[in-house]
């Protein structure tokens, strides 16, 4: 696999400041694209102004009963979403675990972006609230 020279870059969700300049905190690399698949995840359908098909179902998931079916179809709505909304990832496999003693849901993605050799590797949890 070709290594692109490509660096992708992105400002830090956590607003953070760098503490020398006072300027934005950024991301870069695999973190930028991580912290892109995070807020496309974490976003509903039509919650952004003029991009209503940017987001995922998956709070919408998180009401429903707790079992394989639902398992699966979060891992669909999670493949469907990157592939639609963030070019710069390749998800390569994607595993949903419920944790009914948390009520919640253990989501690991397992992806390529172009910068980098090595698959990248995204583990969140998605729990109502």
């Amino acid at each position: 696999m070709a290594i692109n020279t490509k660096d992708y870059k992105d400002f830090n969700f956590s607003f953070a400041h760098n503490p020398m300049s006072g300027d934005l905190g950024k991301k870069s690399g695999a973190n930028a694209v991580k912290g892109a698949m995070l807020s496309i995840m974490q976003t509903n359908y039509g919650e952004r102004m003029f991009q209503p098909d940017l987001g995922s179902g998956i709070r919408g998931l998180l009401f429903e009963p707790m079992n394989p079916i639902t398992e699966e179809r979060m891992r669909q709505e999670v493949k469907d979403c990157l592939k639609r909304s963030e070019p710069r990832a390749t998800v390569l496999g994607v595993t949903v675990e419920g944790q009914e003693d948390k009520n919640r849901y253990k989501v690991s993605i397992l992806f390529s972006i172009s910068t980098e050799a090595e698959p990248q590797k995204l583990e969140t949890y998605f729990e109502q609230g």
